[in-house]
C-alpha cells in the first residue's frame, strides 16, 4: 500500500444522494429525459454535498457510451457527462457507482474470467481476482471514466461481498507458489481450508489496492472506496490505499445495521460514511411486492444513528430508466437533508466517549462467516451484546480486531460475546486491564475448555441445554449449550442453573456464572451463548438478567438514563462539549417481517438523564433548540429531565 499526501475531499462531506440503475442488456431509454435543467432543479431541491451516479452495475453494461467495455444498448442521452456537467456547476463533488467483482457481461465475453467453482463450474456473475478481468476491463475503463468526465470518485460496489474462493488453475497454482501447499482444500473439513480463505482475502486486498493505486495515478484527487472494506465484514489492518470506508444498509431493518457497522467503522480513524437505503420491501428482493419509498420519519430513525456516531450519510435512490428523477421522492430526501443539517454542527465529526466496547476479533469471525467476507451467523453475538448494552442505556463502541489492543484501556467494560481463539497476547492485556480497575465479561461454553485459568474454572459435567436463568422471582428459558463449572479458588459463583421455571423451587447446583476478581477490576464469564439468545429472540426477561449481571460490576459510568429500553444512549464529544445523545428506537405501529415501513415513531416519555461532573457546567442546552429540558445540578451530578423524545435530541453540556 502507498499513501499519498493528497488531499480528501470526503473530509468535509456531510449528506450525500446514491443515484444507480445497474444498466443491463434490455435497456431502451437511458437519459431520454434527463436534461442539464431538470437535474440541477433535482437537485437544488436537496443540496447534497456530493452524489454517487450510475456508471456501471453488476450487469457490466455502462450507462455511457464507453469504448473499451460494453455500452448498453439503451443508451440515448449520455447522462454522466449531465451529471458531470451539473455538479461541476453546483459545487458538488460526483463519484461513480462501479461494479467491481460483480460483472456479468465480462465473463459472457471472457468466460476465462470467471470465477470457478471447486467442481470446475463457471460462475455467471463473478470474477476471479487471477484473471485478466482487472487490467484488461476493469482498471482500463476506470481511467476512461477519469480521462472524459474528471470524475471524483469511485465507489465499488459488488466487490466485498461478492468476492469468494476460486478454483481456477492459476488460483491453485498461485496458492502453491505463495504457502508450499499442493493440497488444494474444497470443504471446510479439508486441510489448509483456512490458508485457501486467507490466499484469497489476500487477493482481494491486493486487486483493492491495484486498482486504487491506478486511479490515484491517474487523478490524485479521485477518491476510491470500496463498498464495505474493512468494516464488521472484514477486521483487518486497512493495506488497501483507500481512501473513505463506507457501505450500504440492509434494505429492511437498516437501523440495525447501522448500530454496528457505524460504530466498528468510527473505530477506525479514516473518514467514512453509511448509506441508508431510501426504499424497502416484504420479502426477498427478487420477488413481489414492489419497493416503496420509506416514510420520512422512517428514514430520519435510520440516519440518526449515522449522525450521532459522527459521521456522513447518504440516502439511496433510484432514477427511472429514463433519467428522470422523481419530484416527490426527493422531496422526502430534502426533509431528511434537513433534519440530518440541523444536527450537523453538533454531532458530525464527534469522537467518542470510552464506556463499554465490545470485541470483534478477525481469527473468530472468519472460522464462522460466510467466505470469503459475508456475515453467516459470526457477528451474531456480537449484535446481541450490542443490542443488550444499548438496550440498557450503556454507551457501547465496536473495536475490530486491528484497533483492540491500542484502544481497550480508555474503556471500563469490554465484552468478549462468545468469541473463540483468544490469543494469549489478548488474554494477557484483558488480566492487565482487570488489574488496572477494568471489568471483562466473556461468554460462551467454550470457555472452560479454551480458557479455564483465565476465568477461574474447571468443567465438573457435560454440556447441559434447555436451562433457564433466574430473573428474581421469574424466569427465562434459553437455548444453546451451556457448561457447569466449578469456580477454583479466588472465583466465585453468581448464578446457577435453574431445571425449570421456578426459581425457589427449580434451582440446582450448576454453576453457569462466575466471577473472578482480579485486582481493582474482574473478569465475568458466562458459560454459554446468552449473547447469541439475545440476539435471535430480544426476550424482556433476558435483558433483565443481563442487565443484573452489569449492574453486579459497580462501574462508575459517566451518564445513566432512565427510560424505555428503546431509548438509546450515544456518548460523544466536540470541541470541548459532551454530547449526550438519546435516540429513540421504537415504532408506534408493529413492525414485523410483512410491515416494514414504519409511518408513525411513538416518543418516549419522561427521560431522566444523569451525567458526572465534579465542577457545574457553564450551561446545558439540547440540540434540535425546540426540545423541552430542564436541568439542575447538585453534588457532582448534573440532572436532566427530557419530557419526550420523538427520534433524536443531544444534551449539549460545556
Amino acid at each position: 500500500m502507498t499513501f499519498i499526501n493528497r488531499e480528501n475531499w470526503h473530509d468535509n462531506v456531510f449528506f450525500g444522494i446514491h443515484y444507480d440503475l445497474h444498466a443491463g442488456a434490455s435497456d431502451t431509454e437511458l437519459g431520454r429525459e434527463l436534461t442539464h435543467e431538470h437535474l440541477r432543479e433535482r437537485l437544488w431541491m436537496v443540496k447534497p454535498d456530493w452524489i454517487q451516479c450510475d456508471c456501471k452495475g453488476h450487469p457490466g453494461y455502462t450507462s455511457w457510451p464507453t469504448e473499451i467495455g460494453s455500452t448498453s444498448p439503451g443508451v440515448q442521452v449520455d447522462a454522466l457527462r449531465i451529471h458531470r456537467d451539473v455538479t461541476r456547476e453546483l459545487g458538488i463533488k460526483l463519484g461513480m457507482h462501479y461494479s467491481g467483482v460483480w460483472d456479468s457481461r465480462a465473463i459472457e465475453l471472457h468466460p476465462e474470467w470467471a470465477k470457478v467453482g471447486p467442481a470446475g463450474e463457471r460462475d455467471k456473475n463473478t470474477t476471479c481476482r487471477m484473471s485478466g478481468y482487472t487490467d484488461e476491463l476493469m482498471i482500463p475503463q476506470m481511467l476512461e471514466i477519469i480521462e472524459k468526465y474528471d470524475v471524483d470518485g469511485f465507489w465499488v460496489d459488488g466487490d466485498n461481498w461478492a468476492a469468494q474462493p476460486c478454483w481456477c488453475d492459476l488460483c491453485k497454482a498461485e496458492f502453491t507458489r505463495r504457502t508450499g501447499r499442493t493440497e488444494i482444500p474444497v470443504t471446510k473439513e479439508d486441510s489448509n481450508w483456512e490458508a485457501w480463505l486467507q490466499f484469497h482475502r489476500d487477493l482481494f486486498v491486493e486487486y483493492v489496492d491495484h486498482y486504487a493505486q491506478a486511479v490515484h495515478t491517474k487523478k490524485p484527487s479521485c477518491l476510491v472506496c470500496s463498498n464495505w472494506m474493512y468494516t464488521v465484514r472484514q477486521p483487518d489492518p486497512i493495506r488497501a490505499s483507500i481512501d473513505y470506508i463506507s457501505g450500504d444498509y440492509d434494505y429492511v431493518w437498516g437501523s440495525n445495521r447501522a448500530a454496528i457497522e457505524a460504530r466498528a467503522i468510527d473505530s477506525r480513524n479514516i473518514t467514512w460514511d453509511l448509506m441508508a437505503w431510501g426504499f424497502t420491501k416484504t420479502g426477498d428482493m427478487g420477488a413481489d411486492p414492489p419497493w416503496n419509498m420509506k416514510s420520512v420519519v422512517h428514514l430520519n430513525q435510520e440516519v440518526v444513528e449515522v449522525i450521532a456516531l459522527g459521521g456522513a450519510i447518504m440516502i439511496y435512490n433510484t432514477p427511472q430508466r429514463t433519467g428522470w428523477l422523481t419530484g416527490w421522492q426527493q422531496e422526502i430526501i430534502a426533509e431528511v437533508a434537513n433534519f440530518c443539517r440541523e444536527r450537523k454542527e453538533t454531532c458530525f465529526k464527534s469522537k467518542t466517549i470510552p464506556q463499554a466496547a465490545i470485541l470483534h476479533l478477525a481469527d473468530h469471525f472468519y472460522s464462522h462467516n460466510d467466505p470469503l467476507f459475508n456475515y453467516g451467523q459470526a457477528n451474531q453475538p456480537v449484535e446481541g451484546a450490542l443490542h443488550a448494552l444499548l438496550e440498557t442505556h450503556h454507551s457501547t463502541d465496536i473495536l475490530p480486531d486491528p484497533v483492540v489492543l491500542d484502544r481497550m484501556d480508555d474503556y471500563k467494560l469490554l465484552v468478549v460475546p462468545e468469541q473463540t481463539r483468544l490469543t494469549k497476547a489478548l488474554i494477557d492485556r484483558l488480566e492487565a486491564f482487570a488489574q488496572n480497575g477494568g471489568h471483562v465479561l466473556l461468554s460462551g461454553s467454550h470457555l472452560v475448555k479454551e480458557v479455564p485459568d483465565f476465568v477461574g474454572v474447571e468443567s465438573v459435567s457435560e454440556d447441559i441445554s434447555r436451562i433457564w436463568l433466574p430473573t428474581g422471582k421469574t424466569s427465562v428459558p434459553v437455548s444453546g449449550t451451556w457448561q457447569a463449572v466449578r469456580p477454583v479458588k479466588g472465583t466465585e459463583s453468581l448464578v446457577c442453573a435453574l431445571s425449570n421455571r421456578e426459581p425457589e423451587k427449580n434451582r440446582t447446583d450448576k454453576t453457569i456464572v462466575t466471577r473472578r476478581p482480579v485486582g481493582r477490576g474482574s473478569i465475568l464469564a458466562v458459560h454459554g451463548p446468552i449473547f447469541q439468545e439475545y440476539f435471535i429472540g430480544h426476550y424482556p426477561r433476558l435483558r433483565t438478567f443481563l442487565s443484573d449481571l452489569f449492574d453486579s460490576l459497580n462501574i462508575s459510568w459517566l451518564a445513566r438514563v432512565t427510560a424505555s429500553p428503546r431509548l438509546e444512549m450515544i456518548l460523544r464529544k466536540k470541541e470541548g462539549k459532551t454530547l449526550v445523545n438519546l435516540i429513540n428506537r421504537g415504532a408506534a405501529e408493529m413492525l414485523y417481517p410483512r410491515r416494514v415501513i414504519a409511518e408513525e415513531i411513538s416518543p418516549v416519555m419522561d427521560v431522566t438523564v444523569t451525567i458526572q461532573s465534579p465542577e457545574k457546567p457553564k450551561s446545558v442546552s439540547v440540540v434540535p433548540g425546540n426540545t423541552k429540558m430542564e436541568w439542575s445540578y447538585a453534588e457532582g451530578v448534573i440532572t436532566a429531565q427530557l419530557p419526550r423524545i420523538d427520534i433524536h435530541c443531544v444534551l449539549v453540556i460545556e
